[in-house]
């Protein structure tokens, strides 16, 4: 892994070390899971669950996507995903809603860092 890409995740919020921890030392696997991010279509699945009210499909979305963003040390991601899927599953759609733009924000960022590093 190029040490500017490393700078740049860690930059926004990525536990980077610790996540390479998590792939026991194996830069290259870390990298490789940071690309497949990219493929990842939940973050697509969230607005139009959200615009059609269908709560069940947003919070799958939003719970696998805080699986994925831990696993690869995307905090932000991680927090603003976590903070929707308690929101729906206390009833509360409107705040989960309200949430969405701070959640596209944190996901548009690391999301644009890694696909300028795929090239």
């Amino acid at each position: 892994m190029r040490e500017s890409f490393k700078k740049a995740l860690a930059e926004h919020g990525v536990d980077v070390e610790g996540s390479i921890r998590r792939f026991c030392g194996n830069e290259g696997l870390y990298e490789k899971f940071l690309f497949k991010f990219l493929a990842d279509d939940n973050f697509s699945k969230v607005a139009p669950a959200f615009e059609a009210g269908d709560y069940e499909t947003a919070l799958i979305a939003a719970h696998t996507l805080k699986g994925v963003s831990a696993n690869l040390g995307i905090n932000n991601v991680f927090q603003i995903s976590s903070e929707i899927v308690n929101m729906i599953r206390a009833g509360k759609q409107e705040n989960a809603k309200d949430l969405y733009a701070d959640f596209e924000k944190a996901y548009e960022e690391i999301y644009q860092i890694i696909k300028q590093e795929q090239g």
